[in-house]
């Protein structure tokens, strides 16, 4: 569930994103892509290797977030404004896979949903609050991460930079 106030676990969150970021960051990163998850429509079971070859997303959700769905429809603009030139995923984590199946539903997004599998779970630990967003390069290297909910005008400013250039549009 929600739960914004867990300072200790933000702070252990941080600390592993940073070391993913500065110590290693090719080796982790096909790690994390490494991982297997099942798809929430289609209940197949994959890595996410696939991403690779684009700058990627990844949004971590859980049911009852309402920041959660308010992020699901700015990226669903935010693929809209860029084609195919950003890949956006979304990680079912903290709940069992039929309440994740009905929070995807609800949410109508434009990208795949799947619930974070256990492995990779036991890797990145307990999400402080959602959404969190991992920010991968085209290789799939994680290069930075959002936590919260960021407005399509904060995507306009930071993205470029992951990006490597920018396919955003003012959206006022």
């Amino acid at each position: 569930m929600f739960n914004p106030s867990s300072k200790s676990i933000g702070l252990q969150l941080a600390l592993l994103l940073l070391g993913l970021v500065v110590i290693t960051p090719k080796s982790q990163a096909r790690e994390l892509l490494g991982f297997e998850h099942a798809n929430l429509k289609s209940g197949q079971v994959s890595t996410l290797d696939h991403l690779k070859g684009k700058p990627s997303l990844m949004m971590f959700f859980e049911p009852e977030c309402p920041w959660c769905f308010k992020q699901g429809k700015a990226f669903n603009r935010l693929l809209a404004q860029c084609d195919n030139k950003v890949n956006i995923v979304a990680m079912g984590a903290n709940a069992d896979r039929s309440s994740l199946k009905k929070t995807l539903w609800k949410m109508h997004l434009d990208f795949d949903g799947f619930e974070a599998g256990p492995t990779m779970m036991q890797q990145v630990g307990q999400l402080p609050a959602t959404p969190i967003t991992l920010l991968l390069d085209e290789q799939g290297n994680l290069v930075s991460y959002l936590r919260g909910y960021v407005k399509d005008a904060q995507l306009q400013e930071l993205l470029p930079k992951v990006l490597g250039g920018s396919c955003l549009v003012d959206v006022g």
